[in-house]
C-alpha cells in the first residue's frame, strides 16, 4: 500500500481515505501578512522605546555618558590630616558612572535585539509574499505599486511605533524618577542621541523592506528561475542564518535579564554592624554635629565638645550603639590619602622593601566607635576607654585588609603608619579591626582603612550614628524625634545639630542605587525576552515553512509525524541551550568588566532559574512549529 494514500477499513462503512491536516493551508494562515505586520508593529514599538530609553541616559552638552547625579559622602577638614588625594565622594561617583554605563550598554543590547527581531519579521513577510510579488512583476506591475505601497505601509508603521514608543519611554523615565533613592537627581538628556538612533532605525527599516522589492525590477534578475525556485528545498546557508538569529536573540535576552538580576541581588545588608550589636531590631538615625563659636578654630575645644556630646547621648536611656566619627566611617566610606607604613624585613624580588606606600581611607573616630559599630578586633585594642592612650605617642587602628596586604611580617602591633607619605607624622599601630566596607557605592575605592583618634585629630564636624531601642520608637520619624530630644540636653550652645534623618535613607542611596538601576535594565530585559520569544516563534515558523518540502520528503521516506515533531523540538532545545549558555557568559562579562566591584558576577540559583526558564521557553515556543512539521503530507507539499 502506497504511503501517500493510506486507507482505513471501517466496520460499518466503506473504505475512506484518511487525510492529514492541510499543512500548506495551515502554514499560510499562520503566515498571513496581517499577522506578521501586527508583530512588526509591536517589535518596532519595542525598538523605538528602547532606543529612546537609552538616549535618556546620555547627558547633553558633551558631558560624561550619564544623567544621574548622586549626593555623596562629604569630606571634612581634620586637624593634622593632609589634603586628601581623593575626596570621599570620588569613588561613589565613579561607581554611579559605571552602573549607569552598564545599564546603558544593556539598553543598547536590548534595542539591538528588538531590531534583529524586527528584521526577522520583515524577512518572514518577504518570504511569504515573495512568490506573489514575482508573479505581479512578471505580469507588469509598475514599481510605484509594489515599492510605493511597501514604503507607505512601513512609513505608517514607523510613525505609530514612534508615537507609542515615545509614550512608553517617557512613562518608564517617570517611574524610574519616582523610584530613585534619595540624593539622586537627573540632568538634561541628549535629544541628538535619541534622534540619531531613530534615524538609524528608520534607515535600516527602509533598506530591509524596500531593497528586496526593488531588486525584483532588476533587468538581470531571472524572475522565471525565481518563481521555479519556490518549490526547491531550503538551502543550508539561509537555514543557518535563521538559526544564528534565534540564538542571538536568546543570548542578548539572557544577558540582560541575568545582569539585571545580579544588580537586584547586589543589595548590601548591614555592613560592619551598621545598627550596632545591641540594636538589631531598632531604628538607626544619622546627624551632623558642627562646632560653633571659638571651637571652630580651636582643636582642643572641639575635642572637648565631642566628648561632652558623646557622654550626653550615652546617658539617654532610649539610645543604644552611639558613636561619633567623620562622615561615612560607619559604612567604610571616606577620603583617601597616600600613606606610608613600616613593613619590617619585607623584600620584593630579593631586594629589601621595608616601607610600603598605598592609597588608604582615613577616619577620625571617638572612643567606643568600634564596640558600638560591632567591629571586632583581631589583634590589639582601640582608643580611649578601649585601651590606654599615651599622650606622647599618637596611635592608629588599621583594618584587616591593610594589615594583610602591607604588613607582611608579623607582628603588626607596634609598627608605624605615616598619613601623607614619608613626610607625614608617624603613628603607632595599636589594633587591627575587621573590615567595615560593604557593597554599594564607593566599594571600588581603596579597601584599606586607618582609624585615628578624633581626640588627637578633631574634625571640623562630626557625624552621629545612634540607634533607638526597639521598644522606644514606633517608626523612623519617632526615632528621629527621640534622638533630637536627647541632643537637646547638650551643655551650652557650642554644637549645632543638622541633617537628622533615618540611616535607611543613606543605606538606600549607597546600597540601593544598583538595585534601582537594575530595575531599569530588568524592564528592558523583560521587553527583550518577550520580543525574543515572539521573534523566535515567527522565525521558527518561517524555518519550518521553508523546510516543509524537506519534511514532506522525509514523510514519504517513512518518517513518522512524531519523529518530525521531535526533530523540530530537538533543534529548538539545542538553540535554547546555546543561547542560554552564551547569554550567561555574556552577563558575567558585562557585569565583570563594566559594573563596579559591589555587584557579584555569579549567582548559582539565579543562573539555574534563568537557564530553566529560557530553555523551557525555547522548546515551548517551538511547539506550534513542531506540530506544523508533523502535518507535512508528501503529496500536498509537492503540489503546493
Amino acid at each position: 500500500m502506497s504511503p501517500l494514500h493510506r486507507e482505513r477499513l471501517k466496520r460499518s462503512g466503506p473504505v475512506r481515505k484518511r487525510r492529514r491536516p492541510n499543512a500548506a493551508a495551515a502554514l499560510s494562515a499562520g503566515h498571513r501578512p496581517v499577522t506578521l505586520r501586527r508583530l512588526a508593529i509591536l517589535t518596532c514599538t519595542a525598538a523605538v522605546a528602547l532606543v529612546l530609553s537609552a538616549a535618556l541616559l546620555v547627558r547633553g552638552g558633551g558631558a560624561p555618558f550619564h544623567t544621574v547625579d548622586a549626593a555623596v559622602t562629604p569630606t571634612v577638614e581634620t586637624e593634622g590630616f593632609p589634603a586628601p588625594d581623593y575626596r570621599a565622594g570620588v569613588a561613589e561617583l565613579a561607581d554611579v558612572d559605571r552602573l549607569v554605563q552598564t545599564t546603558l550598554v544593556l539598553l543598547v543590547l536590548a534595542a539591538a535585539t528588538a531590531l534583529v527581531s524586527l528584521l526577522g519579521v520583515i524577512a518572514a513577510e518577504n518570504l511569504s509574499l515573495e512568490g506573489r510579488r514575482v508573479i505581479e512583476v512578471m505580469l507588469g506591475a509598475p514599481p510605484r505599486r509594489l515599492v510605493g505601497g511597501t514604503a507607505r505601509w512601513w512609513g505608517r508603521c514607523l510613525l505609530w511605533s514612534l508615537a507609542v514608543g515615545s509614550v512608553v519611554a517617557a512613562g518608564m523615565a517617570l517611574v524610574m524618577a519616582g523610584l530613585a533613592p534619595s540624593g539622586i537627581s537627573f540632568a538634561a538628556p541628549s535629544w541628538l542621541t535619541g534622534l540619531s538612533g531613530l534615524l538609524v532605525l528608520a534607515g535600516l527599516l527602509a533598506l530591509a523592506t524596500l531593497l528586496p522589492v526593488r531588486s525584483l525590477y532588476s533587468p538581470t534578475r531571472p524572475l522565471v528561475q525565481e518563481a521555479e525556485s519556490q518549490h526547491l528545498t531550503d538551502p543550508r546557508p539561509r537555514r543557518f542564518n535563521r538559526v544564528l538569529m534565534i540564538v542571538l536573540q536568546l543570548t542578548v535576552a539572557v544577558t540582560i535579564v541575568t545582569a539585571s538580576g545580579l544588580f537586584l541581588l547586589s543589595r548590601g545588608g548591614d555592613p560592619g554592624g551598621v545598627s550596632g550589636p545591641r540594636a538589631a531590631d531598632g531604628q538607626t538615625v544619622l546627624g551632623v554635629l558642627t562646632p560653633t563659636g571659638e571651637a571652630v578654630e580651636n582643636g582642643s575645644a572641639r575635642a572637648a565638645l565631642y566628648e561632652s556630646a558623646l557622654a550626653t547621648v550615652q546617658r539617654a536611656p532610649e539610645l543604644v550603639a552611639e558613636s561619633l566619627a567623620t562622615p561615612g566611617a560607619w559604612i567604610g566610606r571616606g577620603p583617601e590619602v597616600r600613606t606610608a607604613n613600616e613593613c619590617g624585613r619585607c623584600s620584593n624580588g630579593g631586594m629589601p622593601h621595608p616601607v610600603h606606600i598605598a592609597i588608604v581611607k582615613h577616619h577620625a573616630v571617638m572612643p567606643g566607635f568600634f564596640a558600638q559599630r560591632g567591629l571586632q578586633f583581631v589583634a590589639g585594642r582601640g582608643f580611649g576607654t578601649e585601651g590606654t592612650r599615651a599622650e606622647q605617642t599618637r596611635q592608629v587602628v588599621i583594618n584587616q585588609a591593610y594589615a594583610r596586604a602591607h604588613f607582611l611580617e608579623p607582628p603588626v602591633i607596634g609598627r608605624r603608619v605615616a598619613l601623607g607619605g614619608l613626610r607625614g607624622e608617624w603613628h603607632v599601630v595599636v589594633g587591627v579591626v575587621r573590615d567595615a566596607g560593604g557593597r554599594g557605592l564607593g566599594a571600588s575605592g581603596s579597601p584599606y582603612s586607618v582609624y585615628f583618634s578624633a581626640l588627637d585629630h578633631p574634625p571640623a564636624r562630626i557625624e552621629l550614628v545612634a540607634s533607638v531601642s526597639a521598644g522606644s520608637a514606633a517608626d523612623e520619624e519617632d526615632s528621629v524625634r527621640i534622638v533630637r530630644e536627647s541632643l537637646a540636653g547638650l551643655p551650652g550652645s557650642g554644637l549645632s545639630v543638622t541633617g537628622l534623618r533615618p540611616a535607611a535613607e543613606e543605606l538606600k542611596r549607597v546600597h540601593g542605587t544598583a538595585v534601582w538601576l537594575g530595575g531599569a535594565s530588568r524592564g528592558a530585559g523583560l521587553v527583550t525576552a518577550l520580543v525574543a520569544v515572539f521573534g523566535m516563534v515567527g522565525t521558527m515558523r518561517t524555518h519550518v515553512r521553508s523546510r516543509l518540502r524537506d519534511m514532506g520528503i522525509r514523510s514519504a521516506l517513512g518518517a513518522a509525524p512524531r519523529a518530525l515533531k521531535r526533530l523540530i523540538l530537538r533543534e529548538a532545545l539545542r538553540m535554547g541551550v546555546a543561547g542560554v549558555g552564551v547569554g550567561l557568559w555574556g552577563a558575567m562579562l558585562v557585569v565583570g568588566v563594566l559594573a563596579p566591584p559591589g555587584v557579584d558576577i555569579f549567582n548559582a540559583p539565579l543562573f539555574l532559574a534563568i537557564a530553566v526558564v529560557f530553555v523551557g521557553g525555547s522548546v515551548t515556543a517551538a511547539a506550534p512549529s513542531a506540530r506544523l512539521a508533523a502535518t507535512a503530507e508528501p503529496r500536498e507539499v509537492m503540489d503546493a
